[in-house]
């Protein structure tokens, strides 16, 4: 039936979605990838959306879980697969470009649609910034974000009063200037929501962000790659759909904004996911 093929791009043959075919393939074959504790998170969604941050710890942590020989196999062959170890490729590049940055001379950084900030977490032990912004829908995440930060004794370097935990939604971003004053960041970034958004709607948050950066100051969007060869699989097993960009879709979010210095789009080592990495000028 052609259920996914690697490399194929949205339209490739699949299973409609609530299709019989489709039906039939979750009832039957469903129980067997559910016996991996992630991807059954993936498809029960306990916290209402496949990728909240408790499944995306589970891949950073990379440890199967399971009562059984057979959920121990399922687990460490889904923790390996290529869109799930493009997100820990995504969480170090992220690291490396927040010490970058900080050697830049990046003081204010803000994470939007932020889960638990992994890759904040991982430098924020030795690398300081005078404020951290993390906004995301999920209060469990800004929590366990906290949690973290407590845990590895990050917070003498970026202290505690530097760190803003705000839990809302970017349609509040969108409506409440204030929240975000122009020129206000350094560095600002957000590699797990443009996945949801709409065209339109990823251009008004793309031009927010813009808007709320400084001069001399990165933005970061991440976004899977169309050609990403999971998408079938996710769609027909764990009914989790994107919206997928190729790098052309992503160079145009930022195409014509005010004081545009330089925009490229970055590819993880497995081809899944991409970073598109814009400057302002100074």
């Amino acid at each position: 039936m052609g259920v996914w093929r690697a490399g194929g791009a949205p339209g490739s043959p699949g299973l409609s979605r609530g299709s019989p075919d489709q039906n039939r393939f979750r009832a039957e074959l469903g129980p067997y990838f559910w016996k991996s504790a992630v991807l059954r998170r993936c498809w029960e969604k306990p916290r209402g959306y496949a990728g909240d941050f408790l499944m995306m710890e589970a891949l950073y942590r990379r440890q199967p879980e399971g009562q059984t020989a057979l959920e121990l196999w399922m687990d460490s062959w889904a923790l390996e697969l290529p869109g799930f170890q493009a997100v820990r490729n995504r969480r170090d590049l992220l690291a490396q470009m927040l010490r970058a940055e900080h050697a830049r001379g990046a003081r204010k950084v803000m994470n939007v649609a932020s889960g638990s900030a992994p890759e904040l977490v991982a430098v924020a032990r030795d690398v300081s910034f005078e404020s951290v912004t993390l906004l995301d829908q999920d209060q469990g995440a800004l929590d366990s974000a906290l949690g973290h930060f407590t845990r590895v004794g990050a917070m003498p370097a970026t202290r505690h009063q530097a760190l803003r935990l705000w839990c809302g939604s970017v349609l509040e971003l969108l409506r409440n200037r204030s929240d975000l004053p122009s020129a206000s960041q350094d560095f600002i970034y957000s590699i797990g929501l443009f996945d949801y958004l709409t065209e339109r709607f990823a251009r008004r948050l793309t031009t927010k962000l813009w808007d709320g950066l400084a001069p001399g100051g990165l933005l970061v969007l991440g976004n899977f790659n169309a050609k990403n060869p999971m998408h079938l699989f996710t769609e027909t097993a764990l009914d989790w759909y994107l919206i997928y960009r190729d790098p052309e879709d992503l160079l145009r979010l930022v195409e014509g904004l005010p004081g545009l210095e330089s925009a490229e789009v970055r590819t993880e080592d497995t081809g899944c996911l991409h970073l598109l990495v814009a400057r302002k000028a100074k």
